[in-house]
């Protein structure tokens, strides 16, 4: 069962909502690192994290309350609340904004280290503070609360929304965002959880106070900055290698810091040597390639790790945790057999 229709069977049942976020990432849909292959683009160069892009069949999905239909011609955004200047905006007025295109990697709260709920895509809307800064929020604001069409909410520090690369999507990938992905407006702020982030926007309003969401007034977390991790998506654990030389491949992730450096243990964590990210062309926004040359690998089973260092030089932590309740921690491990 996929999380949307659990969350829905249990609410029918009445169950409630307080499931334990071990479970989440069983309920969800999604792909092996969104079916990027990483080592398609170990020849594509420093933009090559740019092109590792993630088919929009194959992009994670995860919502609380079901994938509503949502009418355009019926459909605005509203953005209201302690501000000056209240504003509605139409489908056709969001999309006559000036366009803001850029490449966003996005990843749920809910996935495990290594684990499926996380893509790549490119992305097209316009620009969220511009918008903001026309309605002109009252110095008494203190939370931006989101709503969505499904009866999704998460809020927002005013301080989160000065970030000038949050914007508002209309489209993935070059086309209009179907349905399951939020059509006909999500927000995007990179360097944070999926979870803050909602699909079928339909409003923003300022309050006064600290705002607790759907997923929050059950213990996720409030902030949803995403955690730093290095990841081997080359080989996959429990593989059989063969050959003197093979290339390990492998991506890293953090907040809006970005990544600094990544490194790989060949010998399960007793020593690390720092590996070549080939490819990070805009740490704060998009997952940064690496590769490691393994060279003289010794037959057998062998335990391989990786660890990945934010922008900041704070290096991620090894403590092996849950997704709940704020993002997994740990370090990526796999084994493989040499022959």
């Amino acid at each position: 069962m996929e999380r949307r229709h659990f969350i829905s069977v249990a609410g029918g049942l009445g169950i409630g909502l307080l499931i334990p976020g071990v479970v989440y990432r069983y309920l969800m849909r999604g792909t092996n690192v969104g079916n990027a292959n990483i080592r398609a683009y170990l020849n594509d160069g420093p933009q090559a994290a740019l092109r590792a892009i993630t088919p929009t069949g194959d992009f994670y999905l995860t919502s609380s309350h079901g994938e509503p239909a949502v009418d355009e011609k019926k459909w605005s955004l509203t953005i209201d609340g302690l501000v000056k200047n209240p504003l509605r905006f139409s489908y056709d007025e969001i999309r006559a904004l000036p366009p803001y295109e850029t490449t966003l990697t996005l990843e749920c709260i809910s996935n495990s280290v290594g684990g499926r709920f996380i893509g790549n895509a490119k992305w097209t809307g316009t620009l969220l503070k511009p918008i903001i800064e026309r309605a002109g929020v009252l110095p008494s604001a203190k939370y931006a609360v989101f709503y969505a069409a499904e009866g999704y909410t998460t809020g927002h520090p005013i301080s989160r929304l000065d970030d000038p690369a949050n914007f508002l999507a209309y489209h993935i990938n070059g086309e209009p965002l179907p349905r399951q992905h939020g059509f006909p407006l999500r927000v995007l702020m990179p360097g944070r959880y999926g979870m803050k982030m909602p699909k079928w926007l339909t409003r923003i309003e300022f309050v006064d106070k600290e705002y607790l969401g759907f997923w929050e007034r059950q213990g996720w977390s409030n902030t949803g900055d995403r955690k730093t991790q290095g990841i081997i998506d080359d080989p996959r654990n429990l593989s059989r290698i063969t050959g003197d030389t093979f290339v390990v491949t492998g991506y890293a992730i953090g907040d809006t810091s970005g990544i600094s450096k990544v490194e790989i243990s060949i010998d399960g964590g007793s020593h690390w040597q720092e590996v070549e990210i080939f490819s990070n062309p805009n740490p704060s926004q998009v997952w940064a390639l690496w590769k490691f040359v393994w060279k003289n690998a010794p037959k057998g089973k062998q335990i391989l790790r990786a660890r990945a260092t934010d922008g900041r030089g704070k290096l991620q932590s090894s403590i092996d945790s849950g997704e709940w309740p704020d993002g997994a921690t740990g370090y990526h491990t796999i084994e493989v057999t040499v022959g």
